[in-house]
C-alpha cells in the first residue's frame, strides 16, 4: 500500500468559522430558519382563532361601539395571516427572506390591533382603566417566536409600537374624539417604549444563540446545513464549503459517545482517529467513499468530511423495497469486493461491513454504483511481527453483532480480511431474504449464534428463486473457520462473476428501477 497522503487533522486553532462578510446580516442555521418558518405558519393559524374568539366576545359584551372599524381590522389580520402562511408554506420565499416578510407582518398586525382597541381605550365612554396595551404585548412576544438581528428587530419594534400613538392622532383628526391630556397619553403609551426595549433584548439573546450555534456547526471550511441522520456513533450532516460550489457530508463523532473520559483514553482515540482518517484517505477504489477532510472541532468533536451521495444504503433498500433479485445482489457484492480488496492489500480490515455501511447510488451517469462507507473502525493487521494493540482499548469489541465474524466475537486469533468476507456473506443473506442470518433477541445472543450455530440455507428463508451456486458461495462466506471461506475478496469477486448472472441486471432494468423509486441523499 502506498504511504498515506499528507493529510493532517485540523485542530482548534486551524478551524476557521464561517462569519458574515461585508457587513451582511449574520445567518441562523438553516434548520432554525426552517423552524422559524413553521412558527410563522403556526402563528398565522392561531391569530385567526384569536380574531374569531374576540369577535364572539365583542358581540356578547357589546364592548365596542364602532363595529365597522373593529371588524375591518379583523379582515386586515386575516388577510395578512393568509398571505404570510402561503409564502411560508409554499416555499416561494427563502427562509431568510421570510424573516423580512415577518417584520412587515409584525407591523401590520400591530396596526390592526391599534385600530381595533384605540377607539374604546381613548375616545369612548367605556374606556377601561390604565393597562398595558395589546400592541405592547405583541411587540414583546413576536421576537420570541420569530427572532431576527438586533437592528431589524429594533426597527420593526419601533414601527409596531408607534402604530398606537399614530392611530390615536389619526383617529382624533378623523373626528373620533378629542386627544387625551398629555400626561394621560404618555402614561398609556409608555409601556410601548418598554416593550421595544424588551423586544431588542430578547432578540439579541435568541438570535445570538442561533448565530453561536451556526458558528459551532462550522467544521473547518465546511458549514453544517441539514441533519441527514444519526446513529450510535454520531450524526451525519449535509454541509457546504465556504469557497467551493460543492456539497459534502460531514460525520460527527462526539467524544462522550466513544466512552473516553480519562486523559489516556482521549489521547488514544485522537491517535486512532487520525490513523483511521489517514487510512481512508489513502484508499483509491472508486467504490470507497471519498474523504475530503477531517479534524477536531472546538468542542472536541471528531469530524470527517466526505463526498455527498445520491441514493440509499442497503439497509434502507431492503426495508423499503424488499429482497433484491440475485443478479442485482451479485452486481452489488462485486463492487464491494473491489473496495475491500484494495483495503485488505494494504493490511486494513473494515471490521464493520453491514448493509447500513454500503451505499447504492446514482453516480454521474452510472446507476447502482456502490460506495463502501465508514471505515471508522478500520484496523491494521499485524505487520512485520508488530501488533497494533497499543491503539486498542482492552475489552473493546468493534463491529455490529448481526454481521460479526466468529473470530471477532471471541477475540481469538488474527482478524484479517476474511472477517469482512464473513460480514459480506451476512449482507448478501440480508439482500436475498430481507432477514439477518441469526434472529436473536439480544446482541449477546447474536454473537453466540455466529460463533456456534449453523445458519439456515437461504432457500429456506425466501420465496424467490436463488441459484444454488450463489447460495453455496454465500454459505461458504459464512463458514465459522476463516480458512474455509474464500481466500480474499478478489477470489470472491471472481467466484461471483463466474456465475454469469450479473449481466441479467441490465442497464435498462437499473434505469427502470431508479425512475420508479425516489432516490434519497443520505450518507
Amino acid at each position: 500500500m502506498a504511504d498515506p497522503i499528507s493529510l493532517r487533522p485540523r485542530t482548534e486553532d486551524a478551524i476557521s468559522l464561517t462569519t458574515s462578510q461585508g457587513g451582511a446580516r449574520p445567518r441562523l442555521p438553516v434548520d432554525l430558519l426552517d423552524a422559524v418558518s413553521h412558527r410563522l405558519q403556526f402563528l398565522c393559524l392561531m391569530l385567526p382563532v384569536a380574531v374569531i374568539l374576540g369577535s364572539i366576545v365583542t358581540e356578547l359584551t357589546d364592548f365596542v361601539e364602532n363595529r365597522l372599524v373593529y371588524y375591518s381590522t379583523d379582515v386586515l389580520v386575516l388577510l395578512c395571516c393568509a398571505v404570510v402562511f402561503y409564502l411560508a408554506r409554499s416555499g416561494r420565499v427563502s427562509p431568510s427572506k421570510l424573516l423580512d416578510v415577518g417584520l412587515l407582518f409584525e407591523v401590520l398586525v400591530a396596526a390592526a390591533i391599534a385600530i381595533s382597541f384605540v377607539p374604546a381605550t381613548y375616545f369612548e365612554s367605556t374606556r377601561p382603566g390604565f393597562a398595558w396595551s395589546p400592541v405592547a404585548v405583541w411587540v414583546m412576544i413576536y421576537p420570541i417566536i420569530v427572532p431576527n438581528t438586533t437592528k431589524h428587530t429594533l426597527l420593526a419594534s419601533v414601527a409596531a409600537a408607534a402604530t398606537e400613538p399614530v392611530t390615536v392622532l389619526l383617529m382624533s383628526e378623523a373626528g373620533f374624539g378629542a386627544l387625551p391630556a398629555l400626561n394621560v397619553f404618555l402614561r398609556q403609551v409608555w409601556p410601548n417604549v418598554v416593550a421595544v426595549g424588551f423586544a431588542v433584548m430578547i432578540s439579541r439573546v435568541v438570535y445570538g444563540l442561533g448565530e453561536k450555534l451556526r458558528q459551532a456547526r462550522s467544521m473547518g471550511s465546511y458549514h453544517l446545513v441539514e441533519l441527514l441522520g444519526h446513529g450510535g456513533m454520531g450524526e451525519v450532516w449535509k454541509a457546504t464549503h465556504r469557497m467551493l460550489a460543492r456539497d459534502a457530508a460531514v460525520k460527527l463523532i462526539h467524544p462522550e459517545v466513544l466512552g473516553e473520559v480519562d486523559e489516556d483514553g482521549v489521547r488514544i482515540m485522537l491517535q486512532r482517529f487520525e490513523r483511521e482518517a489517514q487510512a481512508t484517505a489513502a484508499l483509491r477504489s472508486p467504490h470507497t467513499i471519498g474523504l475530503y477532510d477531517f479534524g477536531i472541532a472546538r468542542d472536541g468533536t471528531f469530524y470527517y468530511v466526505m463526498e455527498l451521495l445520491d441514493g440509499l444504503d442497503l439497509q434502507s433498500l431492503v426495508y423499503d423495497y424488499g429482497p433484491q433479485p440475485p443478479e442485482r445482489v451479485v452486481m452489488l457484492l462485486r463492487q464491494v469486493c473491489h473496495s475491500l480488496y484494495e483495503a485488505h492489500r494494504g493490511g486494513l480490515v473494515h471490521r464493520d461491513i453491514k448493509p447500513a455501511n454500503i451505499f447504492v447510488c446514482r453516480y454521474g451517469i452510472d446507476l447502482d454504483f456502490v460506495k463502501v462507507l465508514d471505515f471508522g473502525i478500520v484496523k491494521r493487521v499485524e505487520i512485520e511481527g508488530k501488533a497494533d494493540a497499543q491503539l486498542t482499548r482492552m475489552g473493546a469489541i468493534s463491529g455490529t453483532p448481526a454481521y460479526m465474524a466468529p473470530e471477532m466475537a471471541v477475540g481469538e486469533g488474527q482478524v484479517d480480511g476474511r472477517a469482512d468476507i464473513y460480514a459480506l456473506g451476512c449482507v448478501a443473506y440480508w439482500l436475498l431474504t430481507a432477514q439477518i442470518v441469526f434472529e436473536k433477541p439480544s446482541a449477546l445472543g447474536m454473537i453466540v449464534a455466529h460463533t456456534n450455530e449453523k445458519p439456515m440455507p437461504i432457500s429456506d428463508r425466501t420465496q424467490q428463486a436463488v441459484p444454488e451456486p450463489l447460495e453455496r458461495i454465500i454459505m461458504q462466506c459464512l463458514a465459522k473457520r476463516p480458512e474455509e471461506r474464500p481466500l480474499n475478496t478478489l477470489e470472491l469477486s471472481h467466484m461471483l462473476g463466474d456465475l454469469g448472472i450479473e449481466s441479467d441486471w441490465t442497464l435498462d432494468r437499473a434505469r427502470e428501477w431508479w425512475s420508479e423509486h425516489d432516490s434519497r441523499t443520505v450518507i
